[in-house]
């Protein structure tokens, strides 16, 4: 009687693990994430705030490079674009041979080019760049489209 008593025992405590260990397991589970949410959130932070710093700090120096040493033209020949190219600078515009057109990108610390800005770099490398010329009628705002049509060139 006591080895019948024993065998349902051990039956009912086997079958009560094989029935619960799914909850006990997804419960140390959640409890191991939640502990390592708190450990690692402070972490996370931090590192969100240090890369929102050199965002900032990238987009507030960019205005002031022309003016540092080793720039690669004169300041006065830059023209901000901001995207997807910070600079285009066109050098030397008064002489027929020496006129040049520069693209500059500005990066600071571990930035690197973005997809657009690798494309654009291998299109100016490879000489795909072209010059457009799109000429406007305009029309003033004190005349119509049919009088500025009608006028006598």
């Amino acid at each position: 009687m006591i080895s019948i008593t024993i065998a349902i025992c051990a039956i009912a405590f086997a079958a009560y693990v094989y029935f619960t260990h799914d909850r006990i397991a997804e419960r140390k589970a959640e409890s191991m994430l939640a502990k390592w949410k708190v450990k690692e959130e402070k972490t996370i932070r931090e590192d969100a705030y240090s890369r929102s710093r050199a965002v900032s700090f990238g987009k507030t120096i960019e205005h002031y490079v022309p003016f540092m040493k080793n720039f690669p033209v004169e300041p006065k020949d830059v023209q901000f674009f901001g995207k997807p190219i910070d600079y285009i600078a066109f050098a030397n515009r008064g002489s027929k041979t020496k006129c040049s057109v520069h693209f500059i990108e500005v990066k600071s610390g571990n930035s690197n080019l973005n997809s657009h800005q690798k494309n654009i770099k291998k299109a100016i490398l490879d000489g795909r760049v072209h010059w457009h010329e799109h000429t406007v009628d305009g029309i003033w705002e004190h005349e119509t489209r049919k009088q500025h049509l009608n006028k006598k060139k």
